[in-house]
């Protein structure tokens, strides 16, 4: 009754440290993280000394990364291990088909041996800590019919591996390739992706810049200069933003502070008492809007310093954003020199608000309107855009 109660232990172990490592797949961001949680899982349900996973690499490569997996490599690279030498993760190799881990993986076989160093196809690696270790199992790893790599579990005391073990081993083996496989995927398509964002966001600016090209308006170098310095440095400050969360979503006020400190410290004379203050709500935007609402802000505050604070010493610029379920809706108001006599909204716009109006009511089918500040008489602007 005993032996039975502790085979149904084991065996729920064993049921945990599996569920462990497949929810860690299902989760995974990091590829280091979930190789070095299957390891460690492996070691403790398995009752071993070590857990070791080694990838094909390319020689000569000092640093590993999944787009450089080779299925026809020639060594096997420790990338992850908990009994071996820990300052030798990344570093030590195998060549192909050597020891019996590279053995495994050349011939896409189970090794398991109860006395390491006796057998023929052994290879010691000066420097890995492996030589307290007696018995060793190793398995492929195969993802899609390709070896990718080897897993390999060693024990200090002589131990005979079971079928049972071997089997278990196995399973979590095909884990991990599927773990590597998954994180291959993601990382092309967080490359895919870093690499259609920086495409779209230097079109916009060559865009910018051919627009300020075309304007009447003569404006001096370092007046150009320091529009599109603006222009770049309210889409950095998105990706500044995305950078530090992690997610590819931010919150809509915390991007208007930071632009408010990047622009005003770029165009406001320290002499001057320009306040400019931030209030509302918040509301998390996807990337993409969140860049075209940071190159729109920045507009309406560089127009609201250059225009409406032209020639004053002191003033006052206010940012406000709100919304519903369904609407986004962000004014900027400044008391200062108001809009000139005769303004017209349909032909009188600068380049700037030029560029505010269309990326408002064209790109995010919103709503944009300019008039005369309802408490002063200085400028504001309203615009409206549906959050989906």
């Amino acid at each position: 009754m005993d032996e039975l109660k502790n085979q149904l232990d084991h065996k729920n172990a064993q049921l945990a440290a599996v569920r462990d490592i497949s929810r860690a797949i299902a989760e995974a961001q990091d590829l280091d993280e979930t190789l070095d949680l299957i390891t460690r899982r492996t070691t403790e349900v398995m009752h071993v000394d070590s857990c070791s996973i080694y990838l094909y690499h390319p020689s000569g490569a000092c640093e590993i990364l999944i787009d450089d997996l080779e299925p026809n490599g020639d060594q096997l690279i420790l990338v992850a291990s908990t009994g071996l030498n820990k300052s030798r993760i990344g570093q030590l190799y195998l060549p192909r088909g050597a020891g019996l881990t590279g053995w495994a993986a050349d011939h896409r076989q189970v090794v398991a041996v109860s006395d390491a160093s006796a057998d023929k196809r052994f290879y010691r690696v000066i420097g890995s800590g492996e030589s307290r270790f007696c018995s060793l199992m190793a398995v492929p790893l195969v993802s899609h019919s390709k070896v990718i790599g080897a897993a390999n579990v060693q024990t200090i005391k002589r131990h005979e591996f079971t079928a049972d073990e071997i089997e278990l081993f196995g399973f979590i083996s095909e884990l991990a390739a599927t773990a590597i496989e998954k994180m291959q995927l993601v990382h092309t398509a967080i490359v895919q992706e870093m690499h259609h964002r920086v495409k779209n966001n230097l079109q916009t600016i060559a865009m910018l810049l051919r627009l300020q090209m075309a304007q009447d308006k003569k404006l001096s170098p370092h007046a150009i200069l320091n529009e599109t310095i603006n222009r770049v440095l309210s889409i950095a400050t998105v990706h500044e933003i995305l950078s530090e969360s992690g997610v590819d979503k931010l919150g809509v006020l915390d991007l208007i502070k930071r632009l408010v400190v990047t622009i005003s410290s770029n165009m406001v004379n320290p002499a001057t008492k320009i306040n400019i203050s931030v209030s509302g709500d918040n509301i998390e935007l996807p990337a993409q809007k969140a860049t075209s609402l940071a190159l729109v802000t920045n507009e309406l505050l560089q127009n609201a310093l250059e225009h409406g604070m032209a020639g004053r010493a002191e003033g006052n610029i206010t940012i406000t954003h709100q919304h519903d379920h369904e609407w986004i809706k962000l004014t900027v108001c400044d008391d200062g020199n108001g809009l000139p006599p005769g303004f017209n909204p349909e032909t009188d716009l600068n380049l700037g608000l030029d560029i505010v109006q269309a990326s408002i009511t064209e790109d995010m089918r919103g709503t944009f309107e300019i008039g005369t500040a309802e408490s002063s008489h200085g400028t504001q602007v309203k615009i409206t855009l549906p959050i989906r």
